[in-house]
């Protein structure tokens, strides 16, 4: 029988997401890292400044975070994830939710601020946050007393994710039960066995893959709880499973109605000079304008447009530096293009973006190309672009090229 109290990286793994898998000097999984633990201390300190104690790590230094990480192999820095987490959590007394052992979220429990994503076939979609850390998405039916939820949160960082389902049924703790779908039991190896967790009158249920699927092309089903059976409805059910997919995708931001694709295709136009970087526009957009201008002939990150795209802090740092080689009359710091981290010649092809990461006031977003300037075989380069966004829109916070090369280092070394 499943053992709910033993529920580890195991059982994550066999629910079918899997802990960050990043290794040592991954930027893409370290950038997540520092976004998660810097907005998480930042958010408990406001609520008690007490918080804060950088000896146990609980700091809002996001490069140092993101430099130690670097050096860290990934399960330590999860373990880190859900420590700081944790701490805040306890400093905040549960203001800031708790994680799971895991190191997601119950879709059911205290603290949770839950806002309005969407609504699919009856199902009300909402996403959760932490303060302002992306939690989980769920979707809930409201049929009467036989209410249920289903959802999936975000273990952090990495991939890690668990789906739940809640029903309004008291339970212990740690309990362990069977879940049928259509009257027998989920096929494929899913099983039948469950376990999970209990939150005031609600019991939730840990579900793998395969039960989310089984799920999702049911009809009806039992939960069987100690010696209590929940039956329920799944009419709607694959609709609302699909509107959680796209919100946990999206880190539970909507969508907004005038968002265009940022896949890069190579017929897309130059927008105007005077419509480059608008402050409304979305960050994988912002990004991806700075390479269409650059395959055009235009540099946007010269010094009279470089305020559209960049942090205050990087503007002032660039300006320092060219101040400074002027004065000495010796090359900068930067000697190399901010758009690959290299001093060869730049011919962008094959320009892929995406976004890789989003939380309500920072992102991450990957860019891939290949420098066909280069004699012989161009292979694939990566850069990755930290985001943050205020009062003048979403503007760039730091642009990583490996893991022992990125633009803040560079200028304040």
């Amino acid at each position: 029988m499943f053992e709910a109290r033993a529920l580890t990286v195991a059982a994550l793994i066999a629910s079918g997401g899997a802990l960050a898998q990043g290794q040592p000097g991954d930027a893409d999984f370290c950038g997540q890292y520092a976004d998660t633990v810097t907005t998480a201390v930042e958010d408990a300190s406001r609520d008690n400044p007490a918080c804060l104690n950088p000896r146990s790590g609980v700091h809002a230094d996001r490069q140092s975070h993101f430099s130690w990480c670097l050096r860290t192999p990934s399960d330590e820095v999860q373990g880190a994830s859900v420590h700081i987490r944790r701490l805040t959590s306890r400093c905040t007394r549960n203001v800031l939710p708790t994680p799971e052992e895991y190191g997601g979220y119950a879709i059911k429990g205290s603290g949770q601020l839950e806002q309005p994503y969407g609504q699919t076939r009856g199902w009300e979609v909402k996403a959760a946050f932490a303060g302002r850390l992306f939690m989980y998405c769920v979707a809930s039916n409201g049929a009467g007393n036989r209410s249920v939820s289903i959802g999936v949160d975000q273990a952090m960082p990495g991939d890690g994710r668990q789906w739940q389902l809640a029903v309004p049924l008291r339970s212990d703790k740690n309990w362990q039960g069977r879940l049928e779908i259509d009257g027998r039991e989920p096929a494929n190896r899913a099983g039948a066995d469950v376990g999970g967790t209990a939150s005031s009158d609600w019991t939730i249920v840990w579900l793998n893959t395969g039960q989310v699927e089984a799920l999702r092309l049911g009809r009806q089903a039992v939960l069987s709880v100690g010696e209590q059976d929940f039956d329920f409805g799944l009419a709607g059910v694959a609709a609302a499973i699909t509107k959680i997919e796209e919100c946990r995708t999206r880190n539970g931001i909507a969508a907004p109605g005038a968002a265009r694709s940022t896949s890069a295709g190579p017929t897309s136009q130059p927008a105007p000079e005077a419509l480059v970087a608008p402050v409304a526009q979305e960050p994988a957009n912002l990004v991806e304008s700075i390479y269409r201008r650059a395959m055009s002939g235009s540099d946007v990150l010269d010094r009279q447009r470089r305020t559209q795209y960049l942090s205050r802090q990087l503007v002032r740092l660039i300006e320092q530096d060219e101040l400074e080689s002027a004065r000495r009359n010796e090359p900068g710091k930067l000697e190399y293009s901010l758009l690959s981290g290299g001093q060869d010649e730049l011919v962008i092809a094959d320009l892929e973006v995406s976004e890789v990461s989003r939380q309500p006031d920072r992102a991450s977003v990957r860019v891939r190309f290949r420098n066909t300037a280069v004699a012989g075989h161009a292979p694939v380069q990566t850069v990755t672009y930290q985001l943050q966004t205020g009062s003048r829109g979403w503007r760039i916070t730091n642009i990583i090229y490996d893991a022992r090369h990125d633009l803040l280092a560079t200028l304040t070394r």
